[in-house]
Parts: C-alpha cells; structure tokens; sequence
C-alpha cells in the first residue's frame, strides 16, 4: 500500500520545506505516537514528516491513518531494511535539509528545531550535528552523546549522533543513497563517503532522545562486524585497519558498559 496524504497545508505544497524529517517504521506502535508529537509539536514548523513502512502488522498503519493530515508521504509494503526504507522516503523528499530519526526517537523539546537552525543562520552547512540523550526506559539509566564531526575520527567510532543530525539534502544527490547492503551501519558507510572538506557545524545541545533499543544498540556485536566491513571496503581504512579499528572496540565495549560511557 502506498499512500499520499492529501491534506498537505498549502504552504508546504507550493514551496519546498526547510527540513524533510524521515522516519522508518516496523511494528512501532508502542512508541510512534511519541515520537510524531515531539515533530508536530515543535515550534519551527517549516517541515515535511515522510514515513517508510515496512509492512507493519500491529497499530502502526492506524497510527499514520490516524495523522495522515501531517504526513506529507507514507507508504506501508515490505522493505529490504531500514537503509532501503530510508532511501524510497528520500525519492519524496523536498527539503533543504533531511534528517532521520527512529520510530523510539523524539526530539528532546519543542524548541529543538528552532535551536539548531537559529545556530546555522544563513549558511548552507552540509551537516548540522549535535547530542542525542540516550535512555533506558527498562533501567532508567540515561547517557549523553554524539559529538562534532571529524573527518579523521569517523570510523574508528561513530562520533556524531546520527538520529535528528541534518544534511543537507543534495549531499544525496552528489554521494548517493544508503548501500542496503547493511543492515545497520549504513548511515556510518554513507558519511564514510563524505570528503573532508564537508562544511560542518556542530550544535552543543541535546536536541533528540534515543531509546535504547533501536536495532543498532540491541544488536552489538553485529553492529562491530558491519562496521568492520564498511571499513573494509572505505578506500582510506582497508582490511587492516578496519580488523585493527575493531579489535580495539571488541576490548574497550564491555568497559563502556561497565562504566556507562559512550560506545
């Protein structure tokens, strides 16, 4: 099933958004609600919400029935993986900007928006980062992340919190979409393209919320092993240092956990 939601304001109809907000869902009712009220909430309001199902079976397709109204696109049929999700929701994408969250994501305030693209001003960066506040709703534990980007440093960690990060939307158009080949570290593999002289600005606030348990942070270890593949086949890592880069994590992950640090 594909659908276009027809009730679209006309503002948004006759010019393109400031940011296209990307959303890809499975079976995300217990959490999707949350998550559209944090969008529909905020105080900057020139955005677009485009939502890629992947043919949930619970109350998800209710749930974009239900805000059609504030859905600019939404489709619900089987899907090769979040990363081919994403990219048939970047075919419909109108914005300058574009940006990803989960479906157990939310932007931390209704101000979150507004901040960043005060910060950015009227300069067109290639990527707007800032901090994710990640939490356990199981534990309560909670911990902060994500910092600016580093050409040199990206790989040997995901530095950047990639949920609510903004790119600018013809980056898409000069590198590509995402390899969906992957089936969590895509978003590393496609920033991993980017050339160092991509114009960066890094935002000190925590602008998104990040339930721990996405595919990327259920799943660990297979998340270390894409990630030594797609260094791997990075032309500036190569077998070597991606089977070093990974290594290094396998040691430093259980002191992470220990320690409740970033990993």
């Amino acid at each position: 099933m594909i659908h276009r939601a027809q009730s679209i304001p006309a503002s948004r109809v006759s010019e393109a958004p400031r940011i296209s907000i990307i959303i890809a869902t499975w079976n995300a009712a217990r959490t999707f609600e949350r998550c559209i009220a944090s969008i529909t909430g905020q105080q900057f309001t020139d955005w677009e919400l485009l939502v890629s199902d992947g043919s949930s079976t619970d109350a998800t397709v209710d749930i974009l029935r239900r805000h059609a109204d504030q859905i600019a696109w939404w489709r619900s049929e089987p899907d090769g993986g979040i990363y081919d999700a994403w990219n048939q929701a970047l075919a419909h994408a109108r914005g300058d900007y574009v940006c990803f969250l989960g479906a157990d994501d939310a932007w931390a305030a209704n101000d979150s928006l507004a901040l960043l693209f005060a910060a950015m001003g009227s300069v067109d960066y290639d990527l707007v980062t800032s901090r994710g506040l990640m939490f356990d709703p199981a534990t309560g534990k909670k911990l902060r992340f994500g910092g600016k980007w580093d050409y040199r440093r990206l790989g040997r960690r995901m530095i950047v919190c990639h949920p609510g990060m903004l790119h600018r939307r013809a980056l898409f158009q000069q590198h590509g979409g995402f390899d969906t080949r992957y089936r969590i570290a895509g978003d590393l593999e496609f920033l991993l393209r980017l050339p160092a002289d991509t114009r960066t600005l890094h935002v000190d606030v925590t602008s998104v919320l990040v339930e721990a348990s996405g595919i990327s942070r259920r799943n660990v270890f297979p998340r270390l092993r894409e990630q030594r593949l797609v260094l791997a086949r990075c032309p500036r890592y190569g077998p070597f240092h991606a089977w070093c880069a990974w290594l290094d994590k396998l040691w430093r992950y259980p002191l992470a956990r220990l320690f409740g640090l970033s990993h």
